[in-house]
């Protein structure tokens, strides 16, 4: 026991001591600075995350509206492709009957377009 209290008490011992001490100061010094800069670093990650979140919720809220105007507009369409189809079917045998009389095809057809939109219920 004497001999291991007299090895510890040598001045190399003491001095790799010292030298350990000031390493492993300096150690916690540059490992508190890299968790700092960890900490700041997730941070700025977090808060661009953020940024991303609203900007894409913002993008999904476009995207919706632009969906059901969309949904209208393809009604639109529907109900326009239906009157299309009412008109074309009165109008083609007045555009027959008046090509027999020997008006020209855009008279007649500009005629009877215009007395089938006149006539056309609202």
């Amino acid at each position: 026991m004497s001999a291991l209290l007299t090895v510890l008490d040598s001045p190399v011992v003491f001095t790799a001591a010292v030298v350990l001490a000031f390493i492993a100061a300096g150690m916690a010094g540059w490992l508190s600075a890299y968790v700092l800069r960890l900490r700041a670093q997730l941070a700025e990650a977090l808060q661009e995350a953020n940024g991303m979140a609203a900007h894409r919720d913002s993008v999904l809220a476009e995207l919706a509206l632009t969906r059901a105007r969309l949904a209208e507009t393809r009604q639109a369409a529907g109900r326009a492709q239906a009157t299309a189809a009412e008109l074309e079917a009165r109008l083609a045998p007045t555009i027959k009957i008046e090509r027999e009389f020997g008006e020209s095809r855009c008279e007649a057809a500009n005629r009877v377009i215009l007395d089938a939109l006149r006539d056309r219920p609202q």
